[in-house]
């Protein structure tokens, strides 16, 4: 009889090894897949050359910054040729982000999708539904998941350490029509109801123009923000 027994555990560890491996490569598998397809998106962030301008595929490119010696360029013909959702392109030097920013109809879509509209864990880096998609507004909130694999908003984290965030401080943000350079400012953790998530129109006098990043934090009923007050601008617009 315990020979028998052995053998139905050892079974059933076999079979509890076989579904935890599957769920595993499953995991990766849409790990991969969200890393590629962000991945090709890159070519649609061009940088300029001694030579000159580089095109996307012929596309025609919109020179955000004519005035700069910043040399990058964002394709958004390109790029709402894939999804018409697109209103930004953020950029965080220190951190590794380099995404295209989304914004849909509600808060939960893009948690989802990535940005070709394909179900993934990974989802997309998108803007708060309730905020102008024009960046108007004094405070925007912008939403990314914190990956395992140290993509999207997962490197937020390092900017809890004050020494990391000052070295490593500066968010570009690519608009259509303009470029929006921000500084971190802050860096903490607020419970899923706190009053960072209100207010999205509020409108303050003395209140400098602030993005806040969000992502997950190890508990279900906290998220991570970062909040990043802007300092220069460049383009065609801006709103004091």
């Amino acid at each position: 009889m315990s020979r028998k027994l052995e053998y139905g555990f050892l079974a059933v560890f076999s079979i509890i090894l076989l579904v935890a491996g599957g769920y595993l490569f499953q995991t990766w598998a849409k790990y991969h897949e969200a890393a590629l397809e962000y991945q090709k998106l890159q070519k649609y962030r061009i940088e300029k050359t001694d030579k000159g301008t580089v095109e996307a595929d012929g596309s025609k490119i919109r020179d955000l910054q004519k005035d700069m010696e910043d040399t990058v360029q964002i394709d958004f013909d390109g790029l709402c040729a894939i999804n018409e959702d697109i209103v930004a392109w953020i950029q965080i030097p220190g951190i590794g982000v380099d995404y295209p920013v989304v914004q849909g109809e509600d808060n939960e879509y893009y948690l989802h999708y990535t940005f070709d509209k394909k179900a993934n864990i990974a989802g997309s880096i998108f803007l708060d539904c309730r905020n102008r998609a024009d960046f108007t507004d004094r405070k925007v909130i912008m939403y990314g998941h914190h990956m395992k694999d140290g993509s999207m908003f997962s490197n937020l984290e390092k900017y809890q350490d004050d020494e990391f965030r000052k070295g490593h401080g500066k968010v570009i943000l690519y608009l259509p029509d303009q470029t929006l350079e921000y500084e971190v400012a802050e860096c903490r953790q607020v419970p899923v109801w706190d009053l960072v998530y209100k207010n999205i129109d509020e409108e303050k006098e003395n209140m400098p123009k602030q993005m806040i990043l969000s992502t997950c934090s190890s508990s279900s009923e906290w998220r991570l923000i970062v909040k990043c007050i802007v300092t220069e601008r460049f383009g065609t617009w801006y709103r004091k």
